[in-house]
């Protein structure tokens, strides 16, 4: 238990560098998504088929971003809880 707690203290010093850490997210996942759907739309575009399921990459990729995404809010959501 102490080592849980010693390590949220740890990770609180790292709060100056949040931005920083928010940046480099976004930047992999925009990396994601450009790796993700460039065959995809090169496909699409090749044969002119618009409508397809969504494979398993994707819907990982969509659940990712929703996680990413609360994990950034969350420091303005938290009071809520």
């Amino acid at each position: 238990m102490t080592l849980g707690i010693a390590g949220f203290g740890a990770l609180a010093s790292l709060t100056p560098y949040r931005p920083y850490f928010m940046g480099i997210a976004m930047v992999g996942l925009g990396a994601a998504y450009v790796t993700t759907y460039r065959a995809r739309w090169r496909h699409i575009r090749a044969n002119g088929i618009r409508a397809y399921r969504p494979g398993t990459h994707e819907v990982a990729l969509w659940v990712m971003t929703v996680l990413v995404g609360l994990l950034i809010l969350f420091p303005y959501y938290n009071p809520f809880l």
